[in-house]
């Protein structure tokens, strides 16, 4: 964490402790004493936003330690009522002193932070690695005109909802999850920030599945899709993550509980968004499956160990480009001290920041069309160098290069 920030100084700090005391006041506060003739404390609020209810004299009253940096939640803190029903006075303040020390675990304090920020490294790193290969893919993808056609469009909005996700995912961890400041100070930006970091993810996750619809429809008609079919990909892609990320905004935005520390902090809010994106996956396993069998019976003709390898082949490749990898992760280990779930913690980090370098190596960098365009401009690139013999046979027919579907040739190779 950084700086030497004063957390009770902190205006975020002074409204979540006044909201908390309204709420002491209404719920223990205002209700009248036990009247059973014994002497009690009366209750108190404090600084760290402890409610302590009306407490027997001569006993001592405990309350679970608050979730603030620094403090473990599921230690407890304690307040001692004196025999004369007066709280327990600290003798160097002169005040009264409920006893909080119990709930600073410095060691885990110091574990969480080192593995937290491990992890955000991880990811800032994968995220980077995958943007820079996205980039490079989609300069590739724009500099033909062989690649000019439905398949590749297709290709292309899902690298640039890569590219988006990826740079505001950078973006949000470094600016935000590695400052304890930001956090605190909740300003505007940051939660703009992570609105706009939301609308990305949730648009990348749609052009998944328009990924799986297109190609599905391609399969099934075994004919160039129709306008239609990109029309409806855009709308999915781009707009509906819109509505979706705009109602999921606005609904947050109205609690207050929800909207402190640059909303980093999950929220039940957020299956607005997710609901889909879970929905959107199971529906590309359907695709999925369906563009395996009519595959498999295309290659029947072919000898059965040949045919097993190309379908196991073409199943790989579909994966990362559907998402469909990520069904693996929907489920996260409950114990947060198991090894499982640092194992799972790390998984997710690995596999969601390099997703866009694993689609761009495979739909990119190792697909055939694409190496051969490349190897045709170096070689034009050569034979123009000074000291070159042109010939004019090397650049004959290269404008008339075209990008021919795998799916619609029913070769599997070229998945």
């Amino acid at each position: 964490m950084t700086g030497n920030f004063s957390l009770f100084q902190h205006p975020l700090y002074k409204r979540v402790h006044a909201w908390s005391k309204l709420q002491c006041i209404d719920n223990v506060i205002s209700k009248p004493q036990p009247n059973n003739g014994l002497l009690y404390c009366t209750p108190r609020h404090d600084h760290f936003m402890g409610c302590w209810n009306f407490t027997l004299a001569g006993s001592r009253a405990y309350l679970p330690c608050p979730e603030l940096p620094g403090f473990a939640p599921e230690n407890f803190a304690y307040f001692d009522c004196l025999s004369n029903g007066s709280w327990y006075v600290h003798p160097s303040t002169g005040k009264e002193y409920a006893n909080y020390l119990g709930c600073r675990n410095y060691q885990r304090v110091l574990k969480e932070t080192e593995d937290h920020f491990l992890h955000v490294y991880v990811s800032i790193a994968g995220f980077s690695i995958s943007l820079l290969l996205l980039i490079a893919a989609l300069v590739i993808f724009f500099s033909f005109r062989q690649l000019n056609c439905d398949r590749v469009a297709v290709h292309k909005n899902l690298f640039l909802s890569y590219v988006i996700t990826d740079l505001f995912n950078v973006i949000y961890l470094s600016v935000v999850c590695l400052s304890e400041s930001v956090l605190m100070q909740n300003p505007l930006w940051c939660q703009v920030l992570h609105i706009i970091t939301q609308y990305a993810v949730v648009s990348n996750f749609a052009w998944m599945f328009c990924e799986g619809l297109f190609l599905h429809t391609l399969v099934m008609n075994a004919l160039k899709p129709g306008n239609y079919v990109i029309v409806a990909c855009f709308i999915i892609g781009w707009v509906v993550p819109l509505v979706l990320t705009a109602a999921y905004a606005g609904i947050r935005a109205t609690l207050s509980d929800n909207i402190q520390f640059c909303w980093l902090y999950e929220s039940s809010l957020q299956w607005i968004t997710f609901a889909p994106v879970v929905l959107s996956m199971m529906v590309n396993v359907i695709f999925l499956i369906n563009i395996m069998r009519l595959l498999i019976t295309k290659l029947r003709q072919l000898p059965e160990a040949t045919q097993t390898r190309k379908a196991v082949r073409a199943t790989g490749i579909l994966i990362p480009l559907l998402g469909l990898q990520f069904l693996l992760f929907i489920k996260r280990p409950n114990d947060k001290e198991s090894t499982l779930y640092d194992v799972y913690t790390y998984a997710v980090s690995v596999v969601v920041s390099l997703q866009g370098a694993f689609v761009s190596i495979l739909y990119c960098f190792c697909n055939g069309e694409v190496l051969t365009l490349l190897q045709r401009r170096w070689y034009q690139h050569r034979v123009s160098l000074p000291g070159k013999r042109k010939r004019a046979q090397s650049c004959s027919g290269s404008t008339m290069y075209t990008f021919i579907d795998p799916m619609s040739q029913g070769n599997s190779n070229m998945l």
